[in-house]
């Protein structure tokens, strides 16, 4: 019987130079080789960047510390690796980073296990474990002037409650004095970063995120540079709670939450009273008539009725226009003050709770109606006179034909 291994290492390189990076890894894993030149052979040598999410999401689910282990021995992580995203791993503690122990080339950790604008809370919670990777991550930053790590992503399980007792904070005050001894500046304006701030969020708001540092270039900015084309060169999206500069991702500010989203995290439009760009889950679309289904308003716009009027009854809620020209939509009655749509108004005048006023106006909708049900009646009339005479038609060709 003849085996996968037992194929030629140039087969097996070219059959792997159809998969995606991480695939290569988990296949030459999979053929169980211990000599690492034939191994490194099917995986491949180009390894600066190893992103889980290049794979399926299911594939990834499944994956366990000693696949992690094992692939980032495969390719030799550690003299090769800078870049690595746990994308969809969400079945690791962590131990399987072990190969990484003291780097001195890893650039860029990802441990949040979500992929690119995904949100940043996972549930059920990942067993990623504080225990088993800061030890690891330590002994990186440890290096001190030959250590390169720029930036680290933390799961959001993490960074949840901040407690300035725990061993993760502990690690963002060594990770933080690391970063400062970086004497990093910014790309713009070349000041010296932090300034007066911190590399780290180190309190309640979006604890344990990094500061200046964009996520996809690594570049970094200060707060205080913008520009007319990008606004603020460097901002923080708070669903994926990843900071992006303008060049790599458009971050806009909502101004009824006052949540700042990706593009790609959390689409925009514009309100069409106030004409201030607001995410979609401050929005409320439609006038109840479907007169434009361009029509939206923001929440702040919706609490304070600047966008429509509201019929008191039923809540349903109609554009400016609509109440100006039809006569069923919400209109405010002059006597009593009540704002009503037609039919709760008519409903009101029948249970005879109205005043004169709103008599009045129900009048024209009550006169609209009869006429409406005249017309039905009439057309289902004429139906009914038509279906006759095609009968009358029919029984006398019958006649004719005996």
């Amino acid at each position: 019987m003849i085996y996968l291994s037992d194929l030629p290492t140039g087969a097996l390189s070219h059959v792997s130079s159809f998969l995606a990076a991480p695939s290569r890894a988990l296949f030459a894993v999979a053929l169980n080789y211990c000599d690492v030149e034939r191994s490194s052979a099917i995986a491949g040598d180009d390894w600066d960047v190893l992103d889980f999410g290049d794979i399926e999401k299911d594939l990834a689910a499944k994956i366990s510390d000693d696949d992690i282990r094992a692939v980032l021995l495969s390719i030799d992580a550690i003299n090769n690796l800078r870049s690595l995203w746990l994308t969809n791993c969400i079945n690791i503690t962590g131990v399987g980073l072990d190969p990484l122990r003291g780097s001195t080339i890893i650039q860029d950790i990802d441990l949040s296990l979500v992929g690119v604008h995904e949100s940043c809370r996972l549930d059920p919670e990942p067993p990623i474990s504080c225990a088993e990777v800061i030890p690891i991550l330590d002994s990186i930053i440890e290096r001190g002037e030959d250590c390169s790590l720029e930036h680290l992503q933390f799961p959001n399980e993490w960074r949840r409650e901040r407690n300035t007792v725990s061993d993760f904070h502990a690690f963002l005050t060594r990770y933080n004095d690391y970063l400062n001894s970086r004497a990093d500046v910014c790309l713009k304006c070349s000041c010296n970063l932090p300034g007066d701030g911190h590399m780290l969020r180190m309190d309640e708001y979006q604890y344990g995120t990094q500061n200046f540092t964009c996520h996809d270039c690594m570049n970094k900015f200060c707060d205080e540079c913008d520009d007319d084309l990008f606004g603020c060169y460097i901002s923080v999206c708070d669903r994926c709670e990843r900071s992006y500069c303008g060049h790599c991702q458009t971050v806009y500010y909502c101004s009824c939450c006052e949540n700042s989203y990706c593009v790609d995290c959390v689409d925009s439009k514009q309100c069409s009273q106030c004409e201030e760009k607001t995410c979609l889950n401050c929005l409320v679309t439609g006038c109840h008539n479907n007169c434009d289904a361009d029509i939206i308003w923001c929440s702040y716009c919706v609490e304070n009725e600047n966008a429509f009027s509201s019929c008191k009854d039923c809540n349903e809620r109609y554009c400016g226009d609509c109440c100006d020209s039809d006569i069923h939509a919400v209109k405010c009655c002059v006597g009593c003050k009540k704002d009503l749509c037609s039919q709760c108004r008519v409903n009101r005048c029948k249970e005879g709770r109205n005043c004169t006023k709103c008599y009045q106006l129900a009048f024209h909708v009550l006169l609209e109606s009869k006429e409406r049900q005249h017309q039905e009646m009439q057309a289902e009339n004429d139906n009914q006179r038509n279906e006759i005479n095609q009968l009358k038609r029919r029984v006398k060709d019958l006649s004719n034909e005996i």
